[in-house]
């Protein structure tokens, strides 16, 4: 019974010490941030499958890149990783976030021809089944995790893309409009509107500030990427939005992704006037100025 007994403390303890090991590890090998999507200009004759996979890969790559990183999906992950390792985790959901709405903004516009049409159902499937999943689910084998869900979804997006201008069942549709164009850019504005509502609380403390300048980051990754996407599919981003718009709402974007402060500061107190540096003012002016952007070029194509 002694024997027994000394087993399972000393595999407890292994168990305690692998758990401390890992946190440690995601600790120090983890920044939280991509590597940001920057397609080049599709040519004018490219076909309706390029253009597909420059949109699909726009949508799902900040997740993919998260899926597949160092340490993966850190949300879901046991030993109180989520909570621990707040930085990484508050990106990813930021991440998974903001990709629920690309992929319904864009299945119901660029991926069918008419408004009545029925949408791909790869990508109904990744809209409404996969990434509606809680990010933080766990499970194995035959209990479904958000990981393999995100997965599913990612792989439904790129099923269409690969089979768009092809006939059959399993063809898929590719057809971009004015105000299709008009509808993406509109998403990208309010989640960056969005994001900037998150830093905008003026009783934010230090504990909380890193948590939604990192959530805000991801969220803003995402809506970069397909903006991205958008302005290399189709020259009238730039043309009707204003190059100068896009230009600048792209360099805050690149901005918003490289900011990772050693350690994050909220100004001291609501005002922002104390003598450390107020960090989440300093994101949510990159996030105000590619938002305005956003807006300018939806103004100037309303004219």
């Amino acid at each position: 019974m002694g024997g027994k007994l000394a087993t399972l403390k000393y595999g407890i303890v292994g168990i305690v010490a692998l758990a401390i090991v890992y946190l440690c590890a995601v600790g120090i090998f983890t920044t939280p941030g991509s590597t940001l999507y920057k397609p080049e200009p599709l040519p004018a004759n490219a076909n309706e499958q390029a253009r597909a996979q420059v949109i699909a890969t726009g949508v799902t790559t900040a997740l993919d890149q998260e899926l597949n990183g160092l340490f993966g999906w850190i949300v879901n992950d046991l030993c109180f990783v989520p909570s621990i390792i707040d930085n990484q985790s508050s990106y990813q959901r930021g991440v998974i976030y903001a990709t629920r709405p690309a992929s319904d903004m864009v299945a119901k516009t660029v991926a069918r021809i008419g408004e009545r049409d029925t949408i791909d159902p790869r990508l109904a499937d990744a809209t409404s089944r996969y990434f509606t999943y809680g990010e933080n689910v766990w499970g194995f084998w035959f209990i479904y995790d958000c990981e393999g869900k995100y997965r599913a979804g990612i792989r439904g997006w790129q099923d269409w893309a690969a089979h768009v201008g092809q006939g059959g069942k399993n063809g898929g549709i590719y057809n971009i409009k004015s105000d299709d164009v008009y509808n993406i850019i509109k998403y990208c504005a309010a989640m960056t509107d969005f994001a900037l509502g998150l830093l905008n609380d003026t009783d934010m403390g230090h504990f909380k500030a890193d948590n939604n300048i990192y959530f805000a980051k991801g969220v803003a990754a995402v809506a970069g990427n397909v903006l991205r996407a958008l302005a290399a599919v189709d020259d009238q981003v730039e043309l009707r939005g204003g190059s100068e718009n896009l230009a600048e709402a792209l360099k805050r974007f690149d901005f918003i992704e490289e900011f990772d402060p050693l350690y994050v500061f909220a100004g001291g107190n609501a005002v922002g006037d104390a003598m450390l540096p107020n960090h989440v003012a300093a994101l949510a002016r990159h996030l105000d100025v590619a938002n305005n952007r956003l807006n300018d070029m939806l103004a100037s194509m309303d004219k």
